[in-house]
C-alpha cells in the first residue's frame, strides 16, 4: 500500500482537528470526564528524548516516562516508523490469526527472556491482564483445589476488579473492593525504611519477612496455596527494592513448598534497573512473569512469560478481541530491538548512579529527604517531617509535585497508604525518567528539585 492519505477529509482538516483545542473544549471535557485530569495538555514530545511540550509551548523534563512507559523517550522515530509502516498492511486481527509482527515479537521475547521463561502470551491491554494471565496459567497447571496466592503488603498489580484483590487495599480513595479476595493472602514485604517488625535493617532482623512468608503458607491460608506473586521492586508503594537475600529466599520457599513463583515486572523490565529484567538483577528466575509499561515503546502492550515446564492454554481459556493488534506488536518489536541496539540497560545503570549521587548530595542539606532509594533509573525520594520520627510529609510531597510542574519537571507520588487507625501517607516522589535522559537534563532537574525543596521545607516547619 502507498502512503496513507485521507479519503473523506482533507489533510488540513485532520491536522486542524488533532493540533488545535480551545479553553472551552477543555472545560467541556473536564465537565464530562468521569475521571479527573490535569489542565496541562501534553502536545509535542521531543523525538527520542525525555522532554515534552504542552499545548502552550512550555517544556518539561519528564521524570515519570508517562507512567514509566516511555523508556526510549517520546515518539522515538524508529518505533513510530514501524507503527506507521504496519498500518499500511493490516491494523487489526483477531486473537488466533498470526501476523508477521506477532510471530517476530513472540520469538524476540522468548529469545531475551531469563532462564526457561520461553513461552509467551501477548495482549494489548496492559499489566492487569498480564498478571491475570499469569494467575490463570498457574491455576490450569495445578489441581483445582490449589487456589490461594500469597501476595505482598503494599503490592500493586492493577485496578481491575480481579487485580484489586491482590493489590494493597486503599480505603476511601478506592470505594470498592476487588472480587475474589478469598483467593489472596498477604504477607509482609521488606520495606526496610518502615520495617513491619520495628524499623530494623534486614541484617539485624534475620530476614523476618521471609520467615513470615513461610508462616503465612503454613498457618495463614484457608485452602491450598498455589504460588507467590511479587514485585521484585515495589513501584506504587514507594519505589522499594527488595533485598536480594529476600528474593532468593522467596524462590527457595516456593521450591520447598512446591509453589509457583510469579513476578510482576510491569515496572522493572526492559532496562530500567540496569538489566533487561529484575530477574537478571536478582539472579532469580520465576515460573511466570507479567510484563507491560515499557514493552510497547509508548503503545499499549502486555505480555506474560511462562516456564517451558508449564502446560499451554486452550483457546477458550485465553483470548480477547483486541489482544492481537499488529500495530502495537510492530512498535513493541522495534522497541525491544532498539533497547538492545542502544544498550539502554547499561545507560540506565550509569545514569542511575549519577542521579542517585545527586540525590544523596541534596539529602545532606535537606533532612526532609528522609530516604533515597532505588536501582538504576527506578528511584524514590521519601519526604518526612523529621528524619528520626519518619512522620510522612504528605502535604509537602503534594505541593512539591505541583511546584515542580510549574517549573518544568514532571513528577508523581506513591500510592496512598491508609489504615483503619487513621494513619495516612503518600509521601514518596517516584523517579523513573526515560532511559535516554541526558546528564544535562538530570542536572537541570536537580536544580528544580532543590528549588522545590526550598519551597516546601517551610511548610513542614509551620
Amino acid at each position: 500500500m502507498a502512503d496513507i492519505k485521507p479519503k473523506h477529509f482533507t489533510e488540513e482538516e485532520i491536522i486542524e482537528i488533532l493540533t488545535n483545542v480551545t479553553d472551552q473544549e477543555l472545560e467541556k471535557c473536564h465537565k464530562h470526564e468521569l475521571v479527573p485530569s490535569k489542565d496541562v495538555i501534553l502536545f509535542q514530545g521531543i523525538p527520542g528524548e525525555a522532554r515534552v511540550e504542552d499545548s502552550k509551548g512550555n517544556e518539561y523534563i519528564d521524570f515519570t516516562s508517562q507512567a514509566w512507559t516511555l523508556g526510549i523517550g517520546y515518539i522515538q522515530q524508529d518505533v513510530m516508523f514501524a507503527a506507521m509502516e504496519q498500518m499500511k498492511h493490516i491494523s487489526h486481527a483477531r486473537n488466533q490469526f498470526q501476523t508477521i509482527p506477532r510471530i517476530k515479537l513472540v520469538n524476540k521475547l522468548s529469545e531475551i527472556a531469563p532462564g526457561d521463561l520461553k513461552n509467551v502470551v501477548l495482549n494489548t491491554q496492559g499489566g492487569s491482564v498480564a498478571v491475570e494471565v499469569a494467575l490463570k496459567l498457574a491455576m490450569v497447571n495445578r489441581p483445582l483445589e490449589q487456589d490461594i496466592f500469597i501476595t505482598m503488603w503494599g503490592g500493586y498489580h492493577g485496578n481491575t476488579l480481579a487485580m484489586m484483590a491482590p493489590t494493597h487495599y486503599m480505603p476511601i480513595v478506592v470505594r470498592y473492593r476487588g472480587f475474589g479476595r478469598e483467593h489472596f493472602v498477604k504477607s509482609p514485604f521488606p520495606y526496610c525504611y518502615r520495617c513491619p517488625f520495628g524499623e530494623k535493617d534486614i541484617s539485624e532482623c534475620g530476614n523476618l519477612c521471609l520467615t513470615m512468608l513461610q508462616k503465612t503458607i503454613d498457618y495463614g491460608c484457608q485452602g491450598l496455596p498455589i504460588g507467590v506473586l511479587i514485585e521484585p521492586i515495589q513501584g506504587p508503594m514507594g519505589e522499594v527494592p527488595a533485598p536480594p537475600e529476600f528474593i532468593k529466599g522467596v524462590r527457595e520457599v516456593c521450591n520447598k513448598n512446591n509453589l509457583l513463583l510469579l513476578y510482576d515486572e510491569s515496572q522493572t523490565a526492559f532496562g530500567r534497573i540496569g538489566t533487561m529484567f529484575a530477574a537478571e538483577y536478582y539472579d532469580t528466575v520465576p515460573d511466570l512473569m507479567a510484563l507491560t509499561k515499557a514493552l510497547g515503546g509508548g503503545f499499549p502492550m502486555g505480555a506474560t512469560l511462562a516456564s517451558e515446564k508449564l502446560g499451554m492454554f486452550t483457546p477458550a481459556e485465553q483470548h480477547s478481541t483486541f489482544s492481537a493488534n499488529p500495530v502495537c506488536y510492530a512498535a513493541a518489536l522495534i522497541n525491544l530491538m532498539l533497547i538492545e541496539r542502544l544498550d539502554l540497560p547499561k545507560r540506565a545503570e550509569e545514569m542511575g548512579k549519577y542521579l542517585m549521587k545527586r540525590f544523596l548530595e541534596l539529602q545532606e542539606n535537606y533532612p526532609i529527604m528522609g530516604d533515597v532509594r532505588g536501582i538504576g533509573l527506578f528511584q524514590g525520594v521519601e519526604l518526612v517531617k523529621d528524619p528520626k520520627t519518619k512522620v510522612p510529609a504528605n502535604t509537602a510531597a503534594e505541593e512539591f509535585v505541583a511546584e515542580a510542574l510549574k517549573k518544568g519537571l514532571i513528577l508523581d507520588l506513591s500510592q496512598p497508604v491508609i489504615t483503619m487507625h487513621g494513619e495516612f501517607y503518600r509521601n514518596t516522589l517516584t523517579i523513573k525518567p526515560p532511559l535516554v535522559i541526558t546528564r544535562e537534563q538530570i542536572d537541570r532537574a536537580m536544580e528544580i528539585f532543590e528549588e522545590c525543596l526550598q519551597t516546601v521545607t517551610p511548610l513542614i516547619k509551620t
